[in-house]
């Protein structure tokens, strides 16, 4: 049996909103009540995917992994 694990590789410009409940915890940035996350743009530049196979080595030893890049 055979998995794909598929990997997307680029940017994005984002803005982050934060509510936090005074501002001494809004300088050090921990504990938000709430967060908000809007993607103003997105660019992909890459995809690679790879092919996983699963082999077993009979009964008495452990599975081994192999990965054979595909591009």
């Amino acid at each position: 049996m055979s998995n794909v694990i598929k990997t997307t590789q680029g940017e994005a410009s984002f803005r982050l909103k934060e509510e936090y409940v005074n501002e001494d915890k809004a300088i050090k940035g921990k504990e938000p009540i709430d967060s908000e996350v809007q993607i103003d743009e997105l660019k992909i530049e890459n995809i690679k995917y790879k092919l996983k196979e699963v082999i077993k080595n009979g009964d008495t030893g452990p599975e081994a992994t192999k990965t054979r890049e595909e591009t």
